[in-house]
């Protein structure tokens, strides 16, 4: 084993969703209480830490190759992985000689006690710690972690264990002070957030649509998004909820997986299409301005042509605005894997390829609706295009709806705008982006 340095400097690198950038945040602190410094480049940290996302093989041996490659660029570094890959006994096999040290999320706050030089308070609860937000403006919350579901296909339940929900005084205070430090946007986040069940300081259960409410009701201007939502938890009294609130985002998140009441049933999603469909019925009389995205699996074992073709009968009769299809890639621990993987790789692909068609075609159509109006964004950042030897200077943020807007700006008038609202007027729109100019 490496010799432990008496003070460090780390890099660390994050790979997979917006779980695992908090899982990141919250390492950051345990470090830099210790008097850590973070570095950005790998080459010259004391340690490397990796936080995974083991949801597709794809992403499993990005992972794989980088750490490989950071041992080779940093030899004398003391290297951990962590996140989803971290409990994986094939995983240490294969990364014995580039890893040092495997720590699973939930045990890290203990286990670092041990590794790292410092000794300091370790917070047995991992998820009580205050994250060190990267941004100034954007922070990403967990309401729960862990999941209950056993989808078919997903690791989730294996490297994150139960689901277990953070205590609601906790989210709505750290919710008060960061918009008391003018955080615009607030992200709750979670394997499955409306399956939230806290427990108060008085023993009373909140549920979702609490926690959104209370959320809501804090004085400021900010907006609240979350992700990700399960059909079978969608109840009538967070459909009102979506509808009253004025400060939660009006995308709905709401994964389908599949349009097959066959392979809803071989994924164990506990729903069927029809139930799905007057869900999303009820849904838009309730809260008419919604917008509707979701995520669906191709190729999943068995999948037919006619399997297919009910997944794109959905997408075209709900009308999503924007859609994740993913193919299907078997994965270690979960019931699929015991399903023949069936379907050929380039019937995945032209699947896969049909259902962006789809969709793009859908939303290509109702961004038209926003050409001509005046939007509100946040804007997260500012590029800068060379147009026929012409550099300008754009904006970029989400609007309200978690539409992706960009737009042109004076050169030099960019320097106070990151993390704060702009007004845009819309002159053309596309199925991924709407473009348009900054009002005065």
């Amino acid at each position: 084993m490496r010799k432990k340095p008496k003070s460090f400097t780390f890099y660390i690198q994050v790979f997979g969703c917006q779980m695992n950038y908090v899982d990141a945040e919250i390492i950051v602190s345990t470090l830099t209480e210790r008097g850590s410094k973070p570095l950005e480049d790998w080459s010259k940290a004391d340690f490397i830490i990796a936080v995974s996302c083991g949801v597709r093989a794809a992403a499993e041996e990005r992972i794989v190759s980088w750490l490989k490659k950071a041992r080779q660029q940093n030899k004398n570094a003391t290297i951990i992985l962590t996140g989803c890959l971290s409990h994986r006994l094939d995983i240490e096999e294969r990364l014995k000689e580039a890893v040092d040290y495997f720590v699973p999320i939930e045990s890290w706050t203990t286990r670092i006690e041990g590794i790292l030089p410092q000794q300091g308070c370790a917070n047995p609860d991992f998820y009580q710690i205050h994250g060190a937000h990267e941004s100034s403006f954007q922070a990403y919350l967990p309401v729960t972690t862990g999941c209950n579901n056993f989808c078919s296909y997903c690791v989730v339940p294996y490297a994150r264990g139960r689901e277990k929900s953070v205590a609601p005084e906790r989210i709505v205070n750290e919710a008060k002070q960061l918009i008391k430090k003018g955080y615009k946007e607030i992200y709750l986040l979670g394997q499955n957030v409306n399956s939230y069940r806290g427990i108060d300081r008085k023993g009373q259960g909140w549920n979702f649509s609490r926690l959104l409410r209370t959320i809501d009701k804090i004085p400021g201007r900010f907006w609240i998004r979350f992700i990700s939502s399960h059909p079978k938890d969608i109840s009538n009294e967070f459909i009102e909820t979506l509808a009253a609130c004025d400060k939660v985002s009006a995308n709905l998140h709401l994964p389908i997986q599949s349009g097959s009441n066959r392979i809803l049933k071989l994924m164990n999603r506990h729903y069927t299409r029809q139930e799905y469909l007057k869900l999303i019925g009820k849904i838009k009389k309730t809260f008419p301005k919604v917008v509707l995205s979701t995520d669906i699996i191709v190729g999943f074992p068995g999948e037919t042509e006619r399997d297919f073709q009910d997944s794109l009968k959905v997408v075209k009769k709900v009308g999503y605005e924007m859609l994740f299809a993913l193919k299907y890639s078997p994965r270690p621990q979960t019931t699929a894997l015991r399903l023949k993987d069936s379907v050929p790789a380039p019937v995945k692909i032209a699947r896969q390829r049909e259902l962006d068609a789809t969709w793009k075609k859908i939303a290509q159509a109702k961004n038209q609706r926003f050409i001509g109006k005046t939007i509100t964004i946040l804007v997260d950042r500012v590029k800068i295009k060379n147009t026929g030897g012409q550099a300008k200077t754009y904006i970029l943020g989400k609007s309200f709806e978690n539409k992706d807007v960009q737009a042109e700006i004076k050169p030099g008038s960019n320097k106070d705008l990151v993390g704060h609202w702009a007004e845009i007027i819309i002159h053309d729109a596309s199925a991924l982006a709407l473009r348009g100019l900054v009002q005065p």
